[in-house]
């Protein structure tokens, strides 16, 4: 049995607004920026299948006190 208290979507888009993060980082100086391009788009494409929790996880994130963000938030 899930512990799981949302719908799968929430669970998807905030896999894809992590991977956005890490690909962000991964497009720094002296990354493989290929790999990070790849890994970019895999995360756009499960936040844009599951926009409207991408917009509720983002608005939640903003309203926070900032010590929650997309890399640490947990399903």
């Amino acid at each position: 049995m899930s512990n799981r208290k949302l719908p799968d979507g929430a669970y998807v888009a905030l896999e894809g607004l992590q991977g956005q993060a890490k690909a962000a980082m991964a497009m720094l100086p002296g990354q493989d920026k290929t790999q990070a391009r790849e890994a970019l788009g895999v995360a756009q494409a499960k936040m844009a299948a599951n926009e409207e929790w991408t917009r509720k996880i983002v608005k939640a994130l903003m309203s926070g006190d900032g010590t929650t963000t997309a890399e640490t938030a947990d399903a």
